[in-house]
């Protein structure tokens, strides 16, 4: 399913700005290993920036949990990528608070979890939005091109039309739900 303009920009915006500001720290704090007062400050500043971008994108990530990712499941359309990130965002997320909140003997083992998943995302959340426009992912099992899903309203329109053929008994508020929907199209 396409995202909105808006939901769009928010999604690859607060990813960007994560995925640069993690980067940035990185070069600047473990590989530059930033000890003059300039550069430390500088790094602490992406660090922050990191933290408070990664909390927006977690918000817009959550705001495709009622549609997007839903609708990708139940269509299994982009599965493979949308899993993977949506697995790296939790991995990153508990890393984090690992880093944050848990004791030295679990931080350097999360640090480079959290490194490792962070660079991983950097690739997954392109790949994904990348195969989702091209339609490239299989609908089911298999490595093959599928044909684009319906959209939402050609869904509803089905449902629509279908229901109004068949005389089902069902109640016109409910006759188009998920479960409804998949018997109008199977049937």
């Amino acid at each position: 399913m396409r995202l909105g303009f808006w939901q769009k920009f928010a999604i690859f915006s607060t990813a960007a700005a994560v995925g640069l500001s993690g980067l940035l720290w990185f070069v600047l704090h473990d590989v530059m290993s930033a000890e003059q007062d300039e550069m430390a400050d500088i790094a602490h500043m992406l660090l922050v920036l990191h933290g408070a971008s990664s909390y927006a994108l977690l918000v817009a990530v959550g705001s495709l949990l009622p549609v997007h990712i839903r609708s990708g499941w139940q269509r299994r359309r982009n599965l493979t990528t949308g899993l993977a990130v949506t697995g790296a965002i939790a991995i990153l997320g508990a890393t984090a608070l690992v880093l944050y909140y848990g004791g030295e003997e679990i931080h350097a083992p999360a640090k480079w979890l959290h490194l490792i998943f962070g660079f991983a995302c950097l690739a997954l959340f392109p790949a994904h939005a990348f195969l989702g426009e091209k339609g490239l992912t299989p609908a089911g099992a298999g490595n093959g091109a599928s044909a684009p899903a319906p959209s939402l309203t050609q869904d509803s329109q089905l449902c629509e039309t279908v229901f109004e053929k068949k005389s089902l008994g069902v109640d016109p508020r409910d006759r188009c739900s998920n479960h409804n929907l998949a018997e109008a199209r199977d049937g």
